[in-house]
């Protein structure tokens, strides 16, 4: 271990006491060492700060332990919402506009933008073969019914696909969300971003006048291997009625144009038309717009009617606050509001009130929102200019970091008084930085910058309550507000929330670096090979052997991947993705070489006694015999040992054998093996695999 000095090993008494012993080395007229002398008050004070600085860089305060944790790698997890999608279950086109609120039991979910749900639903689902025939599989839309559907079938190939209808016309170019629920425990390594793997490739497609066309199509479900949305963007041409259907309808389909598929993906439910929402509370927002004449905002928060207002009216010039316009026609810095449909309009007129935004000037517009609670808390102070600032945000916590920004209110050299947006993270010492504290609602300012001397407001802050939003699915979403709804909405989430994540305490990422520690990272023991390459993201790993030559400074793998399929071997993209898994966890002089399986299939000849009052004997011994010699099921792997003696004690311990009178272990083909005694050691890249029994049974009587 790393020696450290302690620096906060005394007392104030003892610093006080050494600085007085060596007051006469440096003076020999300063004789009175009492308490009322002032030389004493001010070596008093040195050795109280003294004490004080050096506690402080003894110290290892929480947030340079984050950063000692960020050099490493290890990032603590942020307040992140969960985000669900809903199904809604209307007759009509139901609009929305942002934070737009609905609840379950004390959970707050709400529209990120305003949104348009169309009243079409998914009717039926075929699968499609190559050929162009249909299978009804329409019992995917069935919540309760716990069958799973192979979507390509069990051999994935270029063309099969799936084909959906819908029970009426998406509008041109809108979006909508589809939900593919996939099937679990396939053994499915989770993803990483740093290493993607793709095993297929997806083409959406609607059906149009001018037949099949391309829609565009964000799939986060890997071709349907593991749950996730699917966002369509439809065409700007109209969807018409497709007759190559078993029953017109309107339709969108999927087809593969890369099938290399390691297992067949099985899917449990689908559904689409679904509404995203997110497990948030808005208190504030804020809207930037352009420089117009009229800006739009379409959000619920509009709807308190807590505005704060503020142009630029040139080009890099500041930001300056306006006012509703009052009844009296005057000139100054006003903004008529206007209700339409539910969106707030606000107009701007530089000829009749002499001031108005830049036209065309980027973010020269900004509308600050708050709720009515909020309204009483936006003011947090001001920025009393030194480092680490804490600035209370009652009563608020576990704030949203990308959701978060403070308005700064200051005077400009002309007397002007100026606003001015921040966002937290900001690293230009002579800016304002400061830093979220979520856990006990509070924000550091690391460095005042040039914003000594300035009032903060809150600008937008949205709450969230991290892991709790990822809710089970078929819940029921209750309205806040019933205003502009219909009678009849039923809400409800097909699948679970996803994404959901709390801010960690320092001791909760303490915890889990620790089990982190405990993972190899980086490959140098056999045992770290094969666990790393257990991990390898996105892939299905089922056995692992390595073996290391040190003198050829070498390690050979075996890999086997599950499948469906007998005697699996390592496809191209399994190859790949493990060379660049291990890339990132090898040492740099090691060679490492992947190894294909080698399946040893084994023959058994034998001759044994069976009781001649018992039935199924031959399907019983066979049983024995699969269960011994199949090392790809069991929990044996590479290298592992055939043993002769054991086999024939388990077979004679059968209640239908009354003994063994001969058996013979053959292989099938020379491989990688050797025989020790009557026992048969696999090598260390091979698994044995059961082979043709040759049994012959009689009774002791010589009957058959």
């Amino acid at each position: 271990m790393l020696n450290s000095i302690n620096l906060d090993d005394r007392s104030f008494e003892d610093i006080l006491a050494e600085a007085i012993s060596q007051i006469p080395l440096y003076s020999d007229e300063w004789t009175n060492f009492n308490h009322s002398d002032p030389g004493i008050t001010v070596l008093q004070n040195l050795s109280a700060f003294s004490m004080l600085q050096q506690s402080a860089i003894n110290e290892i305060t929480e947030p340079i332990q984050r950063s000692l944790l960020r050099l490493l790698g290890f990032e603590a997890a942020k307040d992140k919402p969960a985000r669900v999608y809903v199904s809604c279950g209307i007759q009509e086109p139901l609009s929305l506009p942002a934070h737009w609120k609905c609840r379950v039991g004390d959970l707050c979910f709400e529209t990120e933008h305003p949104v348009t749900v169309e009243p079409w639903r998914v009717g039926k689902i075929y699968t499609l073969a190559a050929g162009e025939e249909y299978r009804d599989v329409t019992y995917l839309l069935g919540r309760s019914i716990p069958v799973d559907a192979a979507i390509f079938g069990t051999d994935p190939e270029p063309g099969m696909g799936m084909c959906c209808t819908l029970s009426g016309r998406p509008a041109p170019g809108s979006q909508s969300v589809f939900w593919v629920q996939a099937a679990k425990n396939t053994g499915r390594n989770p993803v990483d971003a740093r290493v993607p793997v793709s095993f297929a490739a997806l083409r959406w497609q609607a059906w149009t006048a001018s037949g099949w066309t391309d829609v565009q199509a964000v799939d986060e479900t890997d071709a349907f291997l593991r749950s996730g949305a699917v966002r369509l963007t439809f065409p700007q041409e109209p969807l018409e009625l497709c007759d190559r259907l078993p029953e017109p309808a309107y339709a969108v389909r999927c087809v593969l144009k890369r099938a290399e598929y390691d297992i067949a993906p099985r899917i449990h439910s689908f559904t689409g038309n679904l509404l995203e929402l997110v497990q948030r509370r808005t208190h504030s927002a804020c809207f930037r717009f352009a420089g117009s004449g009229t800006v739009a905002v379409n959000s619920a928060m509009s709807r308190y009617g807590n505005l704060f207002v503020c142009c630029r009216e040139e080009k890099d010039g500041p930001l300056l606050a306006y006012r509703p316009k009052p009844a009296k026609e005057q000139t100054g810095r006003f903004y008529r509001m206007e209700q339409e449909g539910g969106t707030l309009l606000l107009h701007f007129d530089r000829e009749s009130w002499g001031y108005g935004p830049a036209e065309g000037e980027p973010e020269a517009v900004l509308v600050l929102c708050w709720d009515d609670e909020t309204t009483y808390h936006r003011s947090l102070g001001a920025v009393y200019g030194y480092d680490d600032q804490l600035i209370p945000l009652e009563p608020y916590g576990h704030m949203i970091s990308d959701n978060f920004s403070l308005l700064a209110e200051m005077t400009e050299r002309d007397g002007r008084t100026a606003y001015r947006l921040i966002a937290p993270g900001g690293t230009d010492p002579d800016d304002l930085c400061y830093e979220i504290l979520p856990s006990p609602g509070q924000i550091r300012i690391r460095t005042p910058g040039l914003g000594a001397g300035c009032r903060l407001f809150l600008a937008s802050c949205a709450v969230t309550e991290g892991k709790r939003g990822n809710i089970r699915e078929q819940n029921h979403f209750e309205p806040e507000s019933g205003e502009g709804l219909p009678a009849k909405l039923s809400l409800f989430n097909p699948a679970a929330g996803q994404g959901g994540e709390t801010y960690e305490t320092m001791e909760e990422v303490r915890l889990r670096f620790a089990a982190e520690m405990r993972r190899p990272t980086t490959a140098v023991t056999e045992k770290d090979y094969e666990e790393i390459v257990r991990r390898t993201p996105g892939l299905c790993i089922h056995k692992v052997k390595a073996v290391v030559d040190e003198t050829a400074n070498s390690v050979s793998i075996a890999v086997k991947p599950r499948s469906e399929k007998p005697d699996p071997q390592l496809s191209p993209v399994y190859l790949n993705q493990i060379h660049k898994w291990l890339e990132m966890h090898r040492l740099l002089s090691v060679q490492i070489t992947l190894r294909q399986p080698q399946y040893v299939k084994m023959n058994v000849q034998a001759t044994i006694y069976v009781k001649s009052y018992h039935s199924g004997a031959r399907k019983e011994i066979e049983s024995v015999l699969d269960r011994h010699l199949d090392f790809s099921a069991a929990d044996r792997g590479f290298g592992e040992t055939v043993s002769y003696h054991r086999l024939v004690r388990e077979l004679e311990q059968l209640p239908c054998v009354e003994s063994v009178y001969e058996l013979f272990l053959i292989p099938q083909a020379k491989g990688d093996m050797m025989y020790v005694g009557h026992d048969i050691r696999m090598g260390n890249h091979s698994i044995c695999r059961p082979g043709q029994y040759l049994l012959e049974l009689s009774t002791r009587d010589g009957s058959d």
